[in-house]
């Protein structure tokens, strides 16, 4: 399904409430960064009475983070109301690239009517926190969930406690949502079940740096988001506010080992190594300290329930590697904050099962890119031969705009013309990869189907919470 078509709370609905009841607030939201603040800023706009509460202090970084707001991501936040604010935060990336070896794919952003930014957590999170508080949103910082209020089965509220040392109480609300993260307390609470799961035992560091004219002027650089894979390491460089990149390297569990006695000059002797990252280091100077990250475990988790919804990193966690995670972030946003103004058990059902069907393939493709499996001679052919055909440069930007799922990309008597030419060229190497390829496909499909099925059940009007077999 065409997720880009929907739309989400307009401000023609200013005014619109949940159906009436006994209740402090029509809803809580818990975790009030990516996900958590723009969804209260959109539900505030419709006229919903919004509660969020973050453990956290306002207006503080979130370090443990990727940076980069993909088009899907600018188009959502647009549609929210918040395109704008993060736009005065970061400069646009001209473009956002895929590098395997020498071979890349580039999608072109700049004079086109796509944009992405990269700001630094430090900058974003305050901002989205300031436009909902300004939007008259209720917001209690240093405020943690110690447990949920429940009618029979269904949520109805939380059990609150401030890090102040004040007195615990109740918040009673018509639906409670987590937006609190991957290892979110609410999801917890409610024992949401997850029905997906891997885990990626690399890892990663990464740091800020100051901008050189090498980026700038460079024709290397025409890109603004660029992730690199060598060999079995990968580097990543991300133009962000202030004149800094962030830059990243990341690689096998004992390479990130290796990097814990000295993260600083670790850092900068495996970005030094790189093609692309090394002639950004002459001139510049790192300006904090690195942050590092060693295995990681993704999932994907039943998404509503009565009187509960997860949103962003609490209810589908995605490997880091293609920098997916804000945009999901800010998809849900847009999409569970539609859910909730409609009120029905069938839109909370549907925001669910949309958000698996759509985010299924993305899911695969963002494990399989953080795998050592990627770096290989039939990626690398397909990356060359994307780059070379404006039709498939043209499924590579549907893609992107979450128009197209990632297993379309790659028509089957596409690839195998190309694979034809490969072996008349005298390159036998990408059928060696072909096996496996084929393999994770055929894994994806079968999985799609599945996903599909319990969407389009629920559009005929079934919302029993059937969790799916994958």
């Amino acid at each position: 399904m065409n997720t880009s078509k929907r739309s989400v709370v307009p401000p023609a609905v200013s005014g619109a409430r949940l159906p009436a009841g006994m209740y402090d607030a029509d809803v809580v939201i818990v975790g009030f960064r990516c996900a958590g603040a723009p969804l209260a800023y959109a539900l505030q706009r419709a006229g919903v009475k919004v509660l969020v509460v973050d453990k956290d202090p306002f207006f503080s970084d979130q370090p443990i983070s990727t940076h980069a707001i993909q088009p899907f991501g600018m188009k959502m936040l647009d549609q929210i109301g918040l395109g704008d604010v993060v736009r005065e935060l970061a400069p646009q990336n001209s473009a956002f690239r895929f590098q395997l070896e020498e071979e890349y794919i580039q999608m072109a952003i700049r004079g086109t009517e796509f944009d992405s930014r990269s700001p630094r957590r430090s900058k974003l999170d305050p901002a989205l926190q300031s436009a909902a508080l300004d939007a008259g949103v209720d917001g209690r910082e240093r405020t943690a969930v110690t447990g949920l209020l429940r009618d029979g089965d269904r949520v109805s509220g939380v059990r609150l406690s401030n890090g102040d040392g004040g007195r615990p109480y109740e918040v009673r609300a018509r639906v409670v949502v987590g937006a609190d993260g991957r290892n979110s307390t609410v999801a917890k609470l409610v024992d949401a079940p997850t029905y997906l799961e891997s885990v990626n035992n690399n890892g990663l560091y990464w740091s800020y740096f100051e901008e050189t004219p090498v980026f700038r002027e460079d024709p290397r650089y025409d890109w603004g988001a660029c992730i690199h894979v060598e060999g079995d390491e990968a580097r990543a460089v991300f133009q962000t506010d202030s004149n800094l990149l962030l830059m990243a390297s990341g690689g096998r569990p004992e390479m990130i080992r290796k990097m814990r006695g000295d993260p600083e000059s670790s850092l900068l002797d495996h970005l030094a190594r790189g093609r692309l990252t090394g002639p950004l280091l002459e001139g510049s100077r790192m300006v904090a300290k690195p942050i590092g990250l060693l295995s990681m475990r993704f999932f994907m988790k039943q998404g509503t329930g009565p009187g509960w919804a997860l949103a962003g990193d609490a209810g589908l966690h995605m490997d880091p590697t293609p920098g997916q995670g804000i945009t999901d972030a800010f998809r849900d946003a847009a999409y569970l904050a539609e859910a909730i103004v409609d009120g029905s058990e069938r839109a909370m059902a549907l925001y669910w099962r949309q958000r698996d069907a759509d985010s299924l393939g993305l899911y695969h493709f963002a494990g399989d890119m953080g795998s050592p499996e990627f770096n290989n001679p039939l990626n690398e052919m397909l990356f060359r031969r994307t780059r070379n055909s404006p039709a498939a440069m043209q499924r590579m930007t549907e893609m992107m705009d979450r128009r197209r799922r990632p297993i379309e990309m790659f028509p089957p008597l596409q690839m195998l013309s190309w694979l034809t030419r490969e072996t008349l060229a005298g390159n036998l190497a990408p059928w060696r990869a072909l096996p496996r390829t084929f393999r994770f496909g055929q894994m994806i499909e079968r999985q799609q189907k599945i996903l599909d099925r319990a969407l389009a059940t629920a559009e005929a009007g079934d919302l029993k919470p059937t969790l799916p077999i994958l």
